[in-house]
């Protein structure tokens, strides 16, 4: 198990930690050093960094003021005991993004591959990602595809 923390990038406030995890296995870093966005208690925070500090594994965000969370009661209707990731449809100008597909998936490597990616098809359709989160207040990871030309 490692050490986590997400912190607010201002430098004038010396960086203050927002969130600190004492215990958090090494893969789930991994998975969260590839997210774009971080979402808790309601906030939208958008990555832009992130530090290693032996032991301690540090992710930089400031608030992403453009952005809204989706609610904690839309959870996506899959199975207990997976991780959970909505792959969803990214439009400029939608107020909330469609699902495309939900995933049960047995372990963090599989959110790791697929968070990789660049290009996704599903049902045959080419899909290019735009961006990927974790929604701490939903328990999901959130994969942003559009549709590639």
């Amino acid at each position: 198990m490692a050490k986590l923390e997400y912190r607010l990038f201002d430098e004038e406030n010396d960086y203050p930690a927002l969130y600190h995890y004492n215990s958090i296995p090494k893969d789930e870093i991994v998975v969260r050093f590839l997210c774009d966005y971080f979402i808790k208690d309601g906030v939208v925070y958008e990555k832009t960094s992130n530090a290693i500090e032996p032991p301690l594994h540090i992710i930089y965000v400031n608030k992403a003021n453009d952005e809204i969370p989706i609610p904690k009661h839309h959870r996506s209707k899959v199975g207990m005991g997976f991780i959970v990731m909505e792959i969803r449809e990214y439009r400029d100008d939608a107020l909330e993004y469609p699902i495309l597909q939900n995933l049960e998936l047995s372990n963090l490597m599989d959110i790791a591959i697929i968070g990789q990616c660049t290009y996704l098809t599903l049902e045959g359709v080419e899909w290019e990602q735009t961006s990927l989160e974790v929604d701490e207040d939903r328990q999901t990871y959130v994969l942003y595809v559009k549709k590639t030309s």
